[in-house]
């Protein structure tokens, strides 16, 4: 047998690895979340593009 493989007959094993695999969820839910809040976030700036317009140029060059 492989000293790399991981005993889980201990308490202390599988409670390391469910840790791990919450931290694991917990950390692709915070990504999903992220993307979907940018994507809302891109969303909301396309729909000012026509006041954008009326309101004037966003940049300008000073010389």
């Amino acid at each position: 047998m492989s000293k790399k493989q991981v005993n889980l007959d201990l308490p202390i094993e599988a409670l390391k690895n469910e840790s791990a695999r919450q931290r694991w969820e917990l950390f692709h839910r915070a990504i999903a979340h992220a993307k979907e809040s940018n994507n809302a976030a891109l969303d909301d700036g396309d729909c000012n593009v026509g006041d954008s317009e009326v309101a004037g140029p966003l940049l300008t060059i000073v010389r």
